[in-house]
């Protein structure tokens, strides 16, 4: 059972999807995982600022292939601390297309992007879920989001107008790096939509089961 659809602490976390880098990943026991190249992180995994390295692909491709990784990811779009906009949409279009192909959810980094990331889903027309990670921007940018049918993973930091707008059926949780429990984080959430929310995140956290 998932309710944490994204976290950065360590494993074992039988609840939660731990987001991590391909590089010398190994599945440990049960533990669900995602996996991908952030775009903070780009420098480091692309050749010249302009395409991704060889040997780095070929360990995402192989650590996402396990049924351990529940989701690719977190990948994106980051204006403000993401370096060169043109590889970040390489690195980003390549990990959607990953996702497609695993039939995986694709888990989402979007800083002052909504316009990139949207279009690009027009574009690809995915039928895996997009989740739009530690969302918590206004109201106005959630139901951009919301329009070209992606779901909101909320954290500590959330907005309870855009909370409020969010369907149920598209609904996430996460702690992300919180050191708040993602029991806290949920109580959190129902306190401000006054209503209970924590059979709803689990039920949405099945699409990371396309396995089962």
């Amino acid at each position: 059972m998932v309710i944490d659809c994204h976290t950065h602490r360590n494993a074992p976390d039988p609840h939660a999807i731990i987001s991590t880098s391909p590089i010398g990943f190994v599945a440990q026991g049960s533990q669900l995982w995602s996996v991908g190249l952030h775009p903070w992180d780009l420098g480091l995994f692309c050749a010249d600022n302009l395409r991704i390295k060889d040997e780095i692909w070929v360990e995402l491709v192989a650590s996402s292939a396990s049924p351990y990784v529940a989701a690719i990811g977190e990948c994106g779009i980051d204006l403000s601390h993401g370096g060169l906009l043109a590889t970040q949409m390489l690195a980003f279009r390549k990990q959607a297309l990953l996702a497609e192909r695993l039939k995986k959810p694709l888990i989402i980094h979007a800083v002052k992007a909504h316009d990139i990331i949207t279009g690009m889903k027009k574009d690809l027309k995915p039928e895996q879920p997009w989740i739009i990670h530690g969302f918590r921007n206004k109201p106005t940018i959630a139901e951009i989001y919301l329009k070209a049918g992606c779901w909101l993973s909320f954290g500590e930091k959330f907005s309870p107008e855009a909370l409020d707008i969010t369907p149920p059926d598209r609904i996430l949780a996460e702690t992300d790096e919180s050191q708040l429990s993602i029991d806290t984080i949920i109580m959190r959430l129902e306190e401000s939509v006054q209503k209970s929310l924590r059979e709803t995140i689990i039920e949405n956290s099945k699409i990371f089961h396309p396995y089962e």
